[in-house]
């Protein structure tokens, strides 16, 4: 489906109108062909978007950060997903912390790759008797004993999108990591 410039400007324009809330935080891609889960609040898209676009009639859609993302009502589908200026961006300035990092299959194979040609530290096994929980969730923060590694320099030419990361090992499963707040971003087998 082609939407020309003047197309996204307007339909961005008319759902801006809206005052719809924008979602920061989301679980799914936001990839054409992406089923959205059924939890997810949909809004009904207004009559000037469907004058502008009539294929889209009776469709759905969510904005999540800086993206109007337009959901097929009957499979949740995602049939088009359109950047979004919003009202006056200019005066709320993006916090790092809240943008939804996606990365692209390519940037998980580099550093999967990456993380398996190298030899995984044994990790400093407490022996207290107490099981140390190694496995870390996504959105966790880091503990502060544990040493976040960065890739190296072919890792961010092949796969630019890590260049702001940094990862570590455990347990034979690679974190990605945002090195200011030490959240793991993505973990990948």
């Amino acid at each position: 489906m082609n939407i020309n410039d003047q197309q996204r400007t307007r339909i961005s324009t008319s759902i801006s109108h809206l005052n719809v809330q924008p979602l920061t935080n989301v679980n799914f891609s936001l990839s054409v062909g992406t089923v959205v889960p059924r939890d997810v609040r949909l809004q009904p898209l207004p009559a000037e978007v469907v004058e502008i676009v009539p294929q889209y009639r009776g469709y759905n859609f969510v904005l999540v950060k800086d993206e109007i993302v337009i959901i097929e009502p009957s499979t949740y589908k995602i049939v088009t997903v359109l950047p979004y200026s919003g009202r006056s961006t200019a005066s709320a300035p993006a916090r790092t912390e809240q943008r939804k990092v996606t990365f692209s299959d390519r940037d998980r194979e580099v550093a999967r790759k990456h993380a398996k040609a190298r030899p995984v530290e044994r990790e400093k096994r407490v022996t207290t008797g107490s099981s140390v929980r190694t496995e870390l969730r996504t959105g966790e923060r880091v503990p502060e004993g544990v040493e976040i590694e960065a890739f190296p320099e072919e890792v961010y030419r092949d796969a630019p999108t890590l260049r702001e990361y940094r990862y570590i090992n455990r347990d034979s499963r690679t974190y990605i990591v945002e090195p200011h707040e030490r959240r793991v971003i993505e973990e990948i087998d």
